[in-house]
Formats: C-alpha cells, sequence, structure tokens
C-alpha cells in the first residue's frame, strides 16, 4: 500500500507540473527533486506508519485478526479448556497464519501450538513468515538511498554542472584513446557514472550496519529453527504445559482416517477435522521437532531466502528514492538547461534525450541497483569472518564501499556501452550492448535465484508438507 501510494503521488505531481509546463520545464529546476522524490517519499511513509488507521477513516475493509491472548480466557481455567480445545476451528476460520518471528517465537509454548494446528488443518503454504527485524531494516536501507540522493542534490551547486564535467571527461578520454569516437563516448558516459558514485558513500555507514543486524539475526532465525525443540519452550502458565503438548501429541502423533462424511462445525464453516487413531512408532513432539527443522526451515527459506539473500522486489523498494530520483534525472536535464544538456550529450533533440535517458536508468534501475545489497551482504559477511574488533569493522566498510563500487561499474558498463550505440551506431557498438545486457541479466537471476540453503528432512520423515497432497486428497471427516 505504501509503494502504490507513493507511485501514485508521483505520477499525480509529474503529470501536475508537465502539464502546467511542458517536458522541458523542469530543465534545471531544483524544483524537481523536492516534488518527485521527497513528496512520494513523504506520502510512502505516511502511508507506512498510518495506513490501517487511513484506510479505517476512508471507508476501507481492514483485515481481521485473531489473537489468542485475546480471544481465549486467560483466567478461567474450565472456559480456557473448553476453548483450547476448539482452538483447531479458530484457526481454521483464519486464510492465513501470520508469524511474527522474534528470537522468543519458537520458545513460547502456546506460539508452537498454533503453529502445529494451523499447519495440520491448514498446510505450511498458508503460513505467512515476517521476521520482526525485516522492516526496521528495509526501512533504514530506503532512508540510506535517500540520504545518498539527498547529497547528490545539495552537492550539485558545488560541483561542475553535466556539461563542463562531459567535456572536461571528454577531452581526458580523447588525449588518453585516440580519436576513437565511439570508445571516447563509451569512456565519457562510464566515467560520469562512476563519478556519481562518490555522493553515496556516506550512505554506505549506516548501511554497514543495519546490513551486519540483518545477516546475523537471519542466520540466528534459520540456526533456531533448525535446532528445534518443542519441549525447551517456556510457558507462562507452568500447568498449561500438559494439556498444550498434549494438543500436539495428538496432531503429529497418529495417523489419518477418513471417511466421506462432510462435517459442519456450530460456527457454519467446513473444516479439515481429521481424525487420527493409532500412535506412531516414535515420539509425537519428536515429529513436531523435524517439521519445525524439515518442512518449514525450508518453507521459510523459500518465502524469504538464506541470511545471504534479499528478494528481488525487497531491493527495488530499497531503492525506491533511487527510482523517484531517476525521473529527476531525466525530466531536470542533470539541472541544466535541457537544450545544453541536449548538445553536451551529442543528440540530435529533447526528445532524443529524453528517451535516451529514459531507457537507460530502467535498465539501470532493473539490472544493476538491485545487485547491490546481495554483494554488500556478502561483502560483510566476509568482513565478519575474520572479528568484529576495529580493525575488522574497517575492513568490513572498505567491504561495502568495493560492493557500490561494483554495482556502478555494472552500471558504468550499461550507460557507456548503450549512450556510445545511440551516439556512433556500429553493429560493433551493437553487440557490446547485447553482450552487456546480457552479462547483467544473467548475473541478476543467478544471484535472486540461489537463495536456498535448506537442508532436506529425508524422505522417511513424516513431515507435514509431504503429507498435505495425501490430505487434501481425504474428505473431512467428523
Amino acid at each position: 500500500m505504501a509503494v502504490g501510494c507513493s507511485i501514485g503521488t508521483w505520477l499525480f505531481v509529474a503529470s501536475l507540473l508537465l502539464g502546467c509546463g511542458g517536458f522541458t520545464s523542469l530543465g534545471g529546476s531544483y524544483l524537481a527533486f523536492p516534488c518527485l522524490v521527497l513528496l512520494p517519499m513523504a506520502a510512502f511513509f505516511l502511508v507506512l506508519i498510518l495506513g490501517q488507521q487511513l484506510a479505517g477513516a476512508c471507508g476501507f475493509k481492514s483485515a481481521s485478526l485473531w489473537m489468542d491472548k485475546l480471544c481465549i480466557h486467560q483466567t478461567d481455567m474450565d472456559e480456557k479448556a473448553e476453548q483450547l480445545e476448539a482452538l483447531p476451528i479458530f484457526l481454521t476460520r483464519s486464510e492465513r497464519m501470520l508469524m511474527l518471528w522474534d528470537d522468543t517465537y519458537f520458545e513460547r509454548l502456546w506460539c508452537n501450538l498454533e503453529l502445529a494446528t494451523f499447519a495440520r488443518h491448514r498446510g505450511t503454504e498458508k503460513v505467512d513468515v515476517m521476521p520482526l527485524w525485516l522492516a526496521p531494516w528495509l526501512i533504514s536501507s530506503i532512508l540510506a538511498d535517500l540520504l545518498g540522493a539527498s547529497i547528490f542534490m545539495l552537492a550539485g551547486p558545488v560541483f561542475p554542472t553535466w556539461p563542463e564535467m562531459s567535456k572536461v571527461i571528454m577531452e581526458m578520454s580523447d588525449r588518453a584513446l585516440g580519436h576513437n569516437p565511439a570508445l571516447v563516448s563509451f569512456a565519457t558516459w562510464s566515467s560520469v557514472w562512476m563519478l556519481a558514485s562518490i555522493f553515496y558513500v556516506p550512505a554506505i555507514i549506516p548501511c554497514l550496519f543495519s546490513f551486519r543486524t540483518k545477516l546475523q539475526i537471519h542466520r540466528h532465525m534459520l540456526d533456531q529453527m533448525a535446532s528445534f525443540d518443542v519441549r525447551a519452550a517456556k510457558c507462562t502458565v507452568p500447568a498449561d504445559r500438559r494439556a498444550i503438548e498434549q494438543q500436539v501429541t495428538e496432531l503429529f502423533g497418529e495417523k489419518v482416517q477418513s471417511d466421506s462424511r462432510p462435517t459442519v462445525d456450530e460456527g457454519e464453516v467446513r473444516i479439515r477435522h481429521f481424525h487420527l487413531s493409532g500412535p506412531r512408532g516414535g515420539d509425537p513432539l519428536d515429529y513436531f521437532n523435524q517439521y519445525v527443522r524439515g518442512s518449514l526451515r525450508d518453507f521459510v527459506i523459500q518465502q524469504i531466502g538464506n541470511e545471504l539473500h534479499v528478494p528481488y522486489r525487497v531491493c527495488l523498494t530499497a531503492f525506491l528514492p533511487m527510482i523517484f530520483f531517476s525521473s529527476v534525472n531525466i525530466l531536470g536535464c542533470e539541472n541544466v538547461q535541457c537544450e545544453r544538456a541536449v548538445r553536451a550529450s551529442h543528440l540530435t533533440s529533447v526528445a532524443q534525450y529524453m528517451a535516451v535517458m529514459s531507457v537507460c536508468w530502467a535498465l539501470c534501475i532493473l539490472l544493476t541497483c538491485p545487485l547491490t545489497y546481495p554483494c554488500l551482504l556478502r561483502m560483510i559477511k566476509f568482513g565478519l569472518a575474520y572479528g568484529e574488533g576495529p580493525l575488522q569493522l574497517a575492513c568490513t566498510f572498505l567491504c561495502c564501499l568495493l560492493a557500490y563500487s561494483y554495482s556502478y561499474f555494472c552500471g558504468a558498463l550499461l550507460w557507456g556501452s548503450l549512450c556510445a550505440l545511440v551516439d556512433h551506431y556500429s553493429p560493433v557498438q551493437l553487440v557490446v550492448s547485447i553482450l552487456v545486457i546480457t552479462f547483467l541479466v544473467i548475473q541478476i537471476i543467478w544471484v535472486f535465484a540461489t537463495k536456498h540453503d535448506s537442508q532436506h528432512v529425508p524422505a522417511s520423515c513424516r513431515c507435514i508438507r509431504r503429507e498435505v497432497v495425501a490430505y487434501d486428497a481425504l474428505s473431512p471427516v467428523n
């Protein structure tokens, strides 16, 4: 919702500005950045923080939640026992289960019971895992990206303008590379893109700490699931332990039987309520342990990956300020008059300039920016492998700088090859551009596809995910 509202705000403001002044009205205007970046990001954070209240005030129906501590009586033991027996009905009425993980989640016995019951009756695939570290880490990444974009804009009056910078670089490239227009164009555009990376150096510091925290807590979550033992879970009321463990035993300790009779409970909700009879050969609690260590952990890795993985869409969300900033760069014509930017780019018209910039920015956002965060995680892990002292921290910072430099290097290859193709078209330039884009596409697929480090449970382990297909084939019974 927050991303959608920010994009909607950007579309509205951009349409308003361009409708009033035309496509060249923002050239050299410092109004573009606050209107096209800061305002949409303000909408993003407003909806992120107050989204539910705003949706309720506007009359939108919000999702309803069932929470055990609020919905099950905590003091009347007889009523509590009755509601505990009805727990499968409460959970089965839910479309999905949201597991808000922190480092105490699997230490709470009630959470384990709800997880066992929901997985038994609804299936692992309907569990949504949301680690509580994910939102703070994502917000800090967005703020770091916004910081880099803001520094770039604030430094604009101090540094040479795009035409001045490109002219200097072009003269240096011409002397170094000889009179080869295509190579000079490639070197000029690549160098300008690489120089822009210095404005993101301050953003590396908050990224270093937030990514280090993400790396450590994510690894801890997967390790905690790999060594899970329901018997070690804590229970606030000691008297509840026996009843809860008995429920888990009934869920995981017997075989499925069925008949063709459908059942509807008193709440008029049809549920899969399996009668189980005959204990299995092992301890039922051990089967639940195996489920968490195996099937559930595999499923969590499928959802959010291992500690080195960041979903592609999350990377794009983290670079939301950069995405909005690209429109400032295109419509603002590098903070100079559009005609001047066209001449510096050796293009023929403002329309061609904006078209070329739009294609380059779009490919850069899709193929190079998302690489930054997977590279950061790998570099930070490499730095942390040698300890956490001041020297190691400095080494880790340099590794983060290297990660940013690599993503900008990929962007420089993209910009240089595409702009050289437009400036000095030739079959060779076309082949070079295709090879660069192909390399970046393969790299993106490889980085974001390798997210699994799951330790599969042997086929003999009777885990819920392997049984769910068989369960679906059974008719519900009383």
